[in-house]
C-alpha cells in the first residue's frame, strides 16, 4: 500500500500481542449476486446499516471475453488483505524474536483460523496475504523454516475455508534485495529467484485457487519519481523495463518448480503497482509457457485526497460526492478494462480502501459502493486493504467488524449472493468495539499521576478511558500505553492499550479491546487465546482504578529518536467519565515508600545494599519496578542485563528485584510481589 505506516522501531515495551478466537455472530445482510444479465442493485437489511444508507447504483455489465482466466478472476469477487502482518519487517532489531514480527505493526493478535472464518462468513471470497521475506533469510537468501511454516499455516486457514488466496513478495524493495533498475538488476534477480524457488516449491501441490503475485509496488524507493512516472525521465523508463525482466524471471522460476506451479495463475504488477504503471507503453507482460494464466495486479486509492491523504496533508478532503467525485475511479477502472480485460487479460485490484476522517462514514459508504459497483461492472474484483488504523474494518482482537456498513456496501455490489454474517459485537460482552468521542470538560474525571508513571482514578475505569497527549514542540511522533499488571485466577498478566500521536490529541480507549494481553509465566510471555480467560482479565481491568501511563517512543520531526522518550511529550494525562458518584472509599494510593532490608546483596557488587523490589534502583519501590521486571523478562534484548534500552535492568536491579523466593532469580512472581507490596497486601519485602 502506498503510504503504509508501521509502528516506530522502538515502540513496544513488550511486543507479543494477544490472540483471541471467536464464533461468528451478528445480524446478516442480503448481498446482490451480479451476473452478466442483471444490473447492480440489491436490498440491504436495515439491521446493519445503522441509519446509513447504501446508495442504489445501476451500471450496465460490460462485455467480458469468454476465457478461463477472466472467469477465474471473476469468481474471486470480493477480497480482503491481511495487512501489516506478514508484510511487517524489523530492520533495526527492535522486535524480540523473529516470530513476533507478525504482530509488531498491527497492535493486534496473531492471525487465527477464527479470524479467517469471520472474513469468510462476512462475504469475502479472497484473502490476500502480503509477505515480506528479507528479514527472514540468511546471507544466501535461504528463508527461515519457522517463518515459511507460519505463512503456510495461515494460507491453510484460508484454504480450509475454500477461499482464493494471494501471496507475494511485499516490502522487499530495497537496494540490498530487490531494486528495479539496471544497476541492481543482477542482485535483484538473484534475490527474487531465490525467494520464489523456495516459496513455489513449498506450495507446488496447492490447487489453482492459490495465486502467486510476483512483487508489490516495485519502484525506485527514494527517487523523485518513486510514486509517479515521468516518461521523459530515463530512470523511470529503465525501471519499467527492469520490472519487465524481473516479472519474467519470477514467472520462469515458478514454472520450473513443477507440480501445480506449471499451470498456476501468476499476477504481475507494473511500476509501483499503479494503473499508470500497468497501462503505459513500456510495460510488457511476461512470456509464459502456459497459455492464459497471467493476471495484471493494480492498486488504486483514488481519489487520493479522499481515500489516502492523511488529515494533515493539504490535499486531504473528508467528503465524497457520489455525483461529482467519481472521475478518478472511472478512469482507473476504465483504463485497465480497455487495455487488458476487453482483450481477454484479467485484472484484479489488489489494494483499495479509504481512511476514516473525523467519522466521515456516510461518505466512505458512498465511496465504497460506487467503487465496487463500477469495478464489478467492468470485471475487476477488489481487495480491501485492512490493517489496524484508520482503514481498518476487522477488529482482530474481538473478531468483529468496526464498520459493518462498509462491509455491507462491499457485499451489496461485489458479494457472492449468499447471506453473509457480519459480526458486530464481542461474543462475551454487550458492548461494541466503537470507541467514544472525547468528553466535555465537565464530564472528565482525571487520574492522579504518581512519580512512577502510575495514574489513579477515584472510581473504577469502566468501559472507556481517554488519554490526552500534547507532544513537545519539535516532536514528530510519540506513542505509549495505558498498561495494567493483573492477577486473577491465580495467573499473572500484562495488558496494555496503546496510543500514538503526531500532534496534540485525545485518544479514546475501548477497555474491551486491549492491544496486548499476555500471561506471564516464569520468564516466558504467552498470548492469551482463550476467550473466557480474556474476558475475565478485561473485567478485572474495567473494575480497576490504577494504571500505568507510559511513553514508549518519541522522535523529532526529522525522525531522530528522543532520549528519554518521555521528553518528547510535554504533557500526558488520562481521564474517565464522571457518570455516577466517584467511589473514594477504597482508592488505591500509588505514592508508596520503600522498605530497606538489612540483608546484604549476593550479587557481584557486595558493597551495595539490596533494596528489595527496587528493580530500577531509584530508591523507591513502586509499580514502575514491577513493569521493569516484566519488561526484562518479556523483551531481554531491550530491557535485560545487556539490553539496548537506557532504562534496562542492571545487575544491582536484578539483585533488588529478586524479592519473592529469594535466590531463584527474577520471575513474574517477583513482579507480583512488588505489586502486592505497593497495594499494601503484604507489609514488607522480600515476600
Amino acid at each position: 500500500m502506498k503510504g503504509k505506516k508501521h509502528l516506530s522501531a522502538a515502540m513496544a515495551a513488550i511486543t507479543l500481542f494477544a490472540s483471541i478466537s471467536s464464533a461468528t455472530c451478528g445480524a446478516g445482510i442480503y448481498a446482490a449476486q451480479v451476473t452478466d444479465n442483471i444490473s447492480l442493485s440489491a436490498t440491504v437489511s436495515d439491521a446493519l446499516t445503522g441509519g446509513h444508507d447504501i446508495p442504489e447504483l445501476n451500471f450496465e455489465k460490460a462485455a467480458l471475453p469468454d476465457k478461463a482466466s477472466i472467469n477465474f478472476v471473476q469468481d474471486m469477487r470480493l477480497g480482503w488483505n491481511l495487512g501489516n502482518t506478514f508484510d511487517a519487517y524489523d530492520d533495526t532489531g527492535w522486535v524480540d524474536g523473529e516470530m513476533n514480527i507478525e504482530t509488531c505493526w498491527t497492535k493486534a493478535p496473531k492471525t487465527s483460523q477464527e479470524m479467517i472464518d469471520i472474513v469468510k462468513a462476512a462475504g469475502f471470497n479472497t484473502v490476500r496475504i502480503p509477505v515480506s521475506w528479507h528479514n527472514h533469510v540468511d546471507e544466501d537468501y535461504n528463508i527461515s523454516k519457522q517463518w515459511l511454516d507460519r505463512v503456510q499455516e495461515v494460507v491453510d486457514y484460508a484454504v480450509k475455508d475454500g477461499l482464493y488466496v494471494i501471496i507475494n513478495v511485499h516490502h522487499d524493495n530495497d537496494e540490498r534485495f530487490m531494486y528495479p533498475d539496471t544497476e541492481h538488476y543482477e542482485n535483484s534477480k538473484k534475490y527474487m529467484t531465490a525467494i520464489w524457488t523456495q516459496v513455489a516449491d513449498r506450495f507446488k501441490d496447492y490447487d489453482e485457487k492459490l495465486v502467486f503475485e510476483t512483487m508489490n509496488e516495485p519502484r525506485l524507493v527514494g527517487h523523485t519519481n518513486e510514486w509517479w512516472l515521468d516518461y521523459n525521465n530515463e530512470d523511470c523508463i529503465d525501471s519499467i523495463k527492469t520490472i519487465n525482466k524481473l516479472n519474467q524471471d519470477v514467472v520462469d522460476t515458478i514454472r520450473s518448480t513443477g507440480g501445480n506451479n506449471g499451470t498456476r495463475y501468476i499476477a504481475v504488477p507494473g511500476y509501483d503497482c499503479s494503473v499508470d504503471g500497468a497501462v503505459n507503453q513500456y510495460f510488457e507482460l511476461p512470456k509464459d509457457t502456459t497459455e492464459d494464466k497471467l493476471i495484471v495486479a493494480v492498486h488504486a486509492y483514488v481519489p487520493y485526497g479522499f481515500a489516502l491523504a492523511e488529515m494533515d496533508d493539504p490535499q486531504s478532503v473528508e467528503t465524497f460526492d457520489i455525483n461529482s467525485d467519481t472521475s478518478d475511479i472511472k478512469w482507473a477502472i476504465d483504463s485497465v478494462y480497455d487495455k487488458y480485460i476487453s482483450q481477454g487479460i484479467p485484472v484484479y485490484m489488489g489494494e483499495f480502501a479509504s481512511l476514516n476522517k473525523n467519522g466521515n462514514l456516510d461518505s466512505r459508504i458512498d465511496w465504497t459502493a460506487f467503487y465496487t459497483a463500477y469495478a464489478t461492472s467492468k470485471g475487476v474484483p477488489c481487495c480491501w486493504w485492512d490493517a489496524p488504523g484508520e482503514m481498518m474494518l476487522l477488529e482482530r482482537a474481538t473478531c468483529t467488524w468496526k464498520y459493518p456498513d462498509i462491509v455491507a456496501a462491499l457485499n451489496k455490489y461485489a458479494g457472492s449472493g449468499t447471506e453473509p454474517v457480519i459480526a458486530t459485537t464481542f461474543p462475551t460482552s454487550t458492548t461494541t468495539t466503537t470507541t467514544a468521542a472525547p468528553l466535555e470538560d465537565g464530564a472528565k474525571v482525571y487520574g492522579k499521576k504518581g512519580a512512577d508513571n502510575t495514574v489513579t482514578f477515584p472510581k473504577a475505569i469502566g468501559e472507556t478511558a481517554f488519554v490526552e497527549i500534547k507532544p513537545a514542540e519539535d516532536t514528530g511522533f510519540a506513542n505509549g500505553c495505558l498498561g495494567f499488571s493483573v492477577t486473577t485466577g491465580g495467573k499473572n498478566y500484562w495488558v496494555s492499550y496503546t496510543w500514538e500521536a503526531k500532534k496534540e490529541t485525545t485518544v479514546s480507549i475501548d477497555m474491551n479491546v486491549p492491544s496486548q494481553l499476555m500471561e506471564i509465566v516464569g520468564t516466558e510471555s504467552t498470548e492469551v487465546v482463550d476467550l473466557d480467560e480474556r474476558a475475565a482479565v478485561i473485567d478485572v481491568i474495567k473494575n480497576s482504578k490504577t494504571a500505568m501511563l507510559q511513553v514508549w517512543w518519541s522522535n523529532d520531526k526529522s525522525g531522530k529518536g528522543i532520549d528519554p522518550p518521555a521528553d518528547g511529550v510535554e504533557s500526558l494525562e488520562a481521564y474517565i467519565g464522571s457518570d455516577g458518584d466517584a467511589d473514594t472509599s477504597s482508592t488505591t494510593t500509588t505514592e508508596t515508600t520503600s522498605t530497606t532490608s538489612s540483608e546484604t546483596s549476593t550479587s557481584t557488587d557486595e558493597t551495595q545494599e539490596v533494596v528489595y523490589g527496587d528493580a530500577n534502583c531509584d530508591g523507591d519501590v513502586s509499580l514502575a519496578d514491577a513493569v521493569l521486571i516484566m519488561q526484562s523478562l518479556a523483551n531481554p534484548s531491550r530491557f535485560g542485563l545487556t539490553g539496548s534500552d537506557e532504562g534496562h535492568i542492571t545487575e544491582q536491579g536484578r539483585a533488588n528485584a529478586d524479592c519473592s523466593n529469594v535466590g531463584d532469580g527474577i520471575s513474574n512472581l517477583d513482579a507480583l510481589a512488588v505489586q502486592k507490596f505497593c497495594l499494601k497486601l503484604i507489609p514488607t519485602l522480600p515476600e
